[in-house]
């Protein structure tokens, strides 16, 4: 596994690369980075070029300037990574906020794209837009003292969502990821919230996998994200209890799943082809 760069005009895109074949790029969840998926990477490796791409502002790569469409920035961020890897096209793979980064490089960049697959997603119309963006959990904000208060206040209990409470060594990758994240990691919550899901599914033209997660507190929002889709396959693999610690570590709990799901269907695309 190699760590590489993408120097680009507003800073370094970090990205972890590994395997060879067919390349698969995963984008990852709000505040996370690449670390989520480094279970899943012995599984995949083993057929495929893995770029797992740190999102600007997460993980080691730098932030952007500002909020301003953030979401396109992402996107923009994944095409000059493949730029940088030397890669004209691959399987694309979002999990919640890197699930709408997918669905926007899906549609903006159709010539780069193989795949798309969905993970779980937050997809809102437009009245429930308003309604998430005036939850208390969403608009509260933190920022660092020269105590550490605000690890306390605001980072640890955020952290068990990431973790179940038999994983440390999950645990300390997701604090590590959400302290690198810094008090700005917001502005990927407010995009998504903010971002036109449903007319952004009439634009995608390539094979398309809706996966879901049994029980995953946005198990619904996906449902409905794979009605939208015509002719998106559809797949639900294992998850913890929604509600409890670690309920959005999917992937850390269950990487073999979640691999084979992907395998499976990239697989599927590249024989079509």
């Amino acid at each position: 596994m190699s760590r590489k760069y993408a120097n680009t005009e507003f800073g370094q895109i970090h990205y972890q690369d590994l395997g060879h074949g067919e390349p698969i790029v995963l984008l990852h969840q709000t505040a996370s980075s690449s670390v989520m998926y480094e279970r899943s990477f012995p599984y995949l490796s083993e057929s495929n070029r893995i770029i797992a791409i740190d999102t600007p502002g997460f993980g080691m790569s730098d932030s952007p300037p500002n909020s301003t469409q953030i979401i396109e920035f992402y996107s923009n961020a994944v095409s000059l990574v493949l730029d940088d890897a030397g890669i004209e096209k691959a399987h694309v793979v979002g999990f919640h906020t890197g699930a709408t980064t997918a669905i926007d490089f899906s549609t903006r960049f159709k010539k780069r794209i193989k795949s798309l697959t969905i993970f779980c997603v937050l997809a809102l119309t437009a009245d429930e837009q308003e309604e998430w963006l005036q939850r208390d959990d969403l608009s509260e904000r933190w920022h660092p003292d020269g105590e550490g208060l605000f690890i306390e206040k605001n980072i640890l209990d955020y952290v068990a969502w990431f973790a179940t409470a038999n994983d440390g060594e999950t645990y300390l990758r997701e604090i590590i990821a959400k302290l690198q994240a810094g008090p700005n990691y917001w502005w990927a919550y407010e995009g998504v919230i903010r971002y036109d899901h449903y007319n952004r599914y009439q634009e995608i033209e390539c094979p398309t996998l809706v996966l879901n997660a049994e029980n995953e507190v946005l198990y619904d929002y996906t449902l409905r994200t794979h009605e939208a889709i015509s002719n998106s396959l559809y797949k639900v693999i294992p998850c913890p209890p929604a509600d409890t610690r670690g309920w959005t570590a999917v992937v850390a709990e269950y990487p073999e799943d979640f691999a084979k799901a992907i395998q499976d269907f990239t697989q599927t695309v590249t024989e079509s082809i």
